[in-house]
Formats: C-alpha cells, sequence, structure tokens
C-alpha cells in the first residue's frame, strides 16, 4: 500500500479509537474491540457521482450512502447502511464517470463484522493491519436492496434478499480508476463499497465522505 494510503489509515483509527463511550453495547463492558472500531471507521455519510441523460441533456448528480450505528437492541453489533434513491425520474439512462453504466440501489442493509481476533489485546493493531491486506468485510445481517435501471420507476425494480451477503469497504488508492471517478468531489475521505448477494447479485461504486458520522 502506498504511504498516502496508510497515512489516511492512520487517521482514521485515530478518529475510531477516540470513540465516546456508548457508541455500541459492547462498551459498556470496556474499551471498543476490534468490531467496534471497524464499524466506527465504516461509518459516514458519502456521496458517489451519476451522469443521467434527458434526451439530449446530460445532468450530473451525486447518489447519497449513509452508513451509521445500528439499533442498540439489536442481537449483534451492526451498522445500517442505506441507499438512497437516485432522484432521475425521466432520464434514459445514468452513467458513470467512465461510462459504464450506473444503476439505481435503494434500501437498507444491516452489517457486522468478525475479526480474525476476536478476543484480541491490541484492536487498533488489527484493524490497521487489516485495512493494509484490503477491504474490511462485514457480513450482511439482514436487509434488502431495490436494484435496476434508473430509468425505471423505483416499484417496478426487484427486490433482493441480501442476508447472508457480504459488504466489502476499502481505501481507494491514488492514481486508481476510482480515484480519477471521483477526483473533483470534495470530501474527507474516498473509499470504495462493494455488496453482493447470495444470488450474485453485485453492486459497486466509490465513495467520497462528505459527512463524518
Amino acid at each position: 500500500m502506498r504511504r498516502s494510503g496508510r497515512l489516511a489509515i492512520a487517521a482514521l483509527l485515530l478518529a475510531a479509537a477516540s470513540l465516546p463511550a456508548g457508541t455500541s453495547t459492547a462498551q459498556s463492558r470496556g474499551a471498543p474491540d476490534t468490531t467496534d472500531l471497524a464499524l466506527a471507521w465504516a461509518r459516514g455519510g458519502f456521496a458517489s457521482p451519476a451522469v443521467c441523460r434527458f434526451g439530449d441533456r446530460a445532468r450530473r448528480g451525486l447518489r447519497r450512502v449513509l452508513i451509521t450505528a445500528g439499533p442498540r437492541t439489536s442481537e449483534q453489533r451492526v451498522d445500517r447502511v442505506q441507499f438512497f434513491d437516485l432522484a432521475a425520474k425521466g432520464a434514459e439512462r445514468c452513467l458513470d464517470e467512465l461510462g459504464a453504466e450506473e444503476r439505481n440501489v435503494i434500501g437498507t442493509l444491516y452489517v457486522t463484522h468478525t475479526p480474525k481476533r476476536p478476543r484480541s489485546d491490541t484492536p487498533e493493531r488489527d484493524l490497521k493491519q487489516d485495512l493494509e491486506r484490503g477491504p474490511l468485510a462485514f457480513p450482511v445481517v439482514r436487509g434488502r436492496l431495490r436494484v435496476g435501471p434508473a430509468s425505471a420507476p423505483v416499484e417496478a425494480l426487484p427486490e433482493i434478499d441480501f442476508a447472508g451477503g457480504t459488504v466489502k469497504i476499502g481505501v481507494i488508492e491514488p492514481g486508481s480508476d476510482d480515484a480519477r471517478r471521483i477526483a473533483d468531489v470534495p470530501g474527507l475521505r474516498q473509499l470504495r463499497l462493494e455488496a453482493e448477494a447470495k444470488d450474485g447479485t453485485r453492486i459497486a461504486f466509490p465513495l467520497v465522505e462528505v459527512e463524518r458520522r
């Protein structure tokens, strides 16, 4: 991993390690563990650009994705991942900055994180090493998404069960295709999100954090 990527990870880990008490139910038993830190690391308000065509006009917009702490009554510690409507009613199609089709994705997933060393005495170091190896995996506990063409009415999009699937979130490397797609979107950090359902349905897009959570 490049030095810039390592510095970004170090800064994010520092923020996660400074979580206030009560961020998760596990913290009532003591300091945050790797699961707490990983879930906190993923949180934020994010945007991803899309260009939608309306006849001979093109309009650039931002897909919104919000990752927040899940309900405290949950049996598992979870984050809530919300995908919002592209709101491109009347568009013929939507594309990313490199010309690939952008599908509309709407709904909510609840995800958790299972560390390799659940009882580690060094959770910050473990998480840093995991991030340096690549994206973090967040198993989907429950949730359904509507996925389909941006030109279709939301109610007509098929609803897919993502329970048992996986969400992966990782740091975008400078100079990559994802970095070029979001180069002109100002924000705090750049991440790539991929989600795959058990039936093979897959979504992926780069994210720019525009709001700290």
